[in-house]
């Protein structure tokens, strides 16, 4: 029986058996154009006979036809949840800088990647060695001449070191240091040979002996500068004293210990003068092949040149391995910000800052000229002397050679552990203390050892005392006027050593010599407690705000 009630199946369009129904004019106004979705929802599928037979059946799954529904669900995390994009491929003909991630492990870890950076001034290290020496000959410490030496020839030294400063001032940042120290490497070598190639002649020992200065006095301003721009801020305070307090106190070691030991007489063939010009001419040679081999330019005069690429090879070159690390990189950036803020300060502005560290740190120079002057050499013959004469002469020179030698030592290897203020100030007070002590009890005119023995402990730490004056120096001035004051500074000492090489020694004058010492000591221990800052592993930014002012209470 039919059912009245079932469905009736609409009547098929005349045509084709299998074209789907057409539908009614008014029932679909966008007939022919795609379905509209409404107020921003997606289309929803048209019931009856607009689904053909082709599309998949609502209902259950069909195969071989995509599945539809909910999007996938994740219970946790969904893959590649908190990963940074991957990185875009690496440009074919473009090499790929490789970093890595540098860790501080021991000193000699530190040391040896740090390397490079005391090789880049090695050479200046070299001239200073000679420069001691003629520092050691011209307060006194030589053998017997047999020439007729006038005063001139002890002040010739210190004169020379006057003409390289100001010379040095004029070629600021317009000749590559390389080639200053080439220069003067050469100019050191012609001296030493002058020296080495005549016997008893004063001329030749003049001559020498301004060769050597000019060549230091040209060095020193350049290289001071450049140790403190090339070195990491927990290596400047060692490489930079390192190759200029201990260099020099190493030259005078040595001129003192061989020239105590020479027996010369008129007619040897080779005597102490002889040997110290070839010393000179093998510092010479060293300097000048280590110069035009590892010496490397400041990174930040090549930032202020705009050659960041030079710049950014020479910091990679001046640590091991030489290849660019997150620390090459962080070096740049904060040589961009000193820069930065050097560049925002006219010449007016940084000679204003400059003045204050200038007569802190000249004081402190000058302070160390004063304890090793031609007066401190007279007094200590004076103090071991006998009714005898000199006697065993020998032993102490090498004493005080020692003492002053290992204030220097072990002061260098104590500046980024110790810091620079709290040696400074350790070693005026001692030496303070000291002075006023032998002045008290100058005059006594027998074998005075307990005045001889105290000199000792007194060089001894005039040695700690002023180490930490090279990296203040290349430290302490902004970097427009930087290697002008460091050259004024060195000027400042050749004319305190003339001045006290024109004056004539006497007990009486010797006794007020060390009054004059101790109380300049002790004030400059008091004031140094309030003025000079720490700077131990700091930027060169950072060491140089420092210096801004005179108050600084900080250790």
């Amino acid at each position: 029986m039919k059912n009245n009630y079932a469905p009736q199946e609409p009547a098929a369009p005349i045509g084709f058996g299998s074209a789907p129904p057409q539908p009614e004019p008014w029932a679909n106004p966008h007939a022919g154009y795609a379905p509209q979705s409404h107020l921003g929802f997606p289309p929803q599928p048209q019931s009856g006979y607009q689904q053909t037979r082709f599309a998949p059946q609502q209902g259950y799954p069909q195969p071989g036809y995509p599945q539809h529904g909910y999007p996938p669900q994740y219970y946790g995390e969904p893959p590649g949840y908190g990963s940074s994009p991957p990185p875009p491929p690496p440009h074919p003909h473009q090499p790929q800088p490789q970093v890595v991630v540098v860790t501080n492990t021991g000193w000699y870890s530190r040391n040896q990647r740090n390397k490079p950076q005391s090789n880049a001034v090695g050479g200046a290290g070299l001239i200073f060695v000679s420069g001691g020496m003629n520092i050691a000959w011209s307060i006194g410490f030589h053998g017997r001449l047999y020439f007729k030496a006038s005063q001139h020839n002890f002040l010739a030294w210190f004169i020379g070191g006057i003409i390289g400063a100001f010379v040095s001032c004029l070629l600021t940042n317009k000749v590559p240091k390389k080639f200053i120290l080439i220069f003067s490497s050469i100019l050191v070598m012609i001296g030493g040979i002058i020296l080495a190639s005549t016997r008893h002649n004063g001329s030749a020992t003049l001559a020498s002996s301004y060769l050597d200065g000019i060549g230091n006095g040209l060095i020193f301003a350049p290289f001071l500068a450049l140790a403190g721009e090339v070195s990491v801020p927990y290596m400047r305070g060692l490489i930079s004293a390192s190759i200029e307090q201990m260099c020099l106190g190493l030259g005078i070691f040595l001129q003192i210990i061989y020239t105590s030991a020479w027996s010369d007489s008129k007619y040897s063939s080779f005597n102490s003068e002889n040997l110290k010009g070839v010393l000179s001419i093998i510092y010479g040679l060293l300097a000048l092949i280590i110069g035009s081999l590892l010496c490397i330019e400041s990174p930040v005069i090549m930032l202020a040149d705009n050659n960041e690429q030079g710049a950014l090879d020479a910091l990679r070159r001046l640590q091991r391995p030489y290849t660019l690390t997150n620390e090459t990189f962080e070096q740049l950036a904060e040589h961009k910000r000193y820069l930065a803020q050097n560049k925002d300060m006219s010449v007016g502005q940084s000679v204003c800052q400059a003045i204050p560290s200038f007569i802190r740190v000249v004081f402190l120079r000058v302070l160390n000229v004063l304890s090793i002057s031609g007066f401190v050499v007279s007094s200590f013959s004076f103090f071991f002397v006998n009714e005898y004469g000199f006697g065993d002469y020998y032993g102490w020179y090498c004493g005080f050679a020692v003492s002053r030698w290992m204030g220097n030592f072990i002061a260098t290897f104590c500046m980024e552990s110790a810091g620079r203020k709290k040696p400074t100030l350790l070693g005026l007070l001692v030496c303070g203390v000291l002075a006023f002590v032998m002045a008290a009890q100058y005059n006594i005119f027998t074998y005075n050892t307990g005045n001889a023995i105290m000199l000792l402990v007194f060089q001894f730490f005039a040695g700690v005392a002023f180490t930490a004056t090279s990296p203040y120096l290349s430290e302490a001035y902004p970097l427009g006027v930087k290697q002008h004051f460091i050259a004024f500074t060195f000027m400042v000492e050749m004319l305190v050593f003339i001045v006290i090489g024109v004056c004539d020694w006497s007990r009486h004058g010797g006794a007020i010599y060390f009054y004059a010492l101790g109380g300049l000591y002790i004030f400059g221990f008091v004031l140094s407690i309030f003025v000079l800052p720490e700077t131990r592993r700091m930027t060169l930014r950072e060491a140089q705000d420092k210096f801004n002012g005179f108050i600084s209470q900080g250790f």
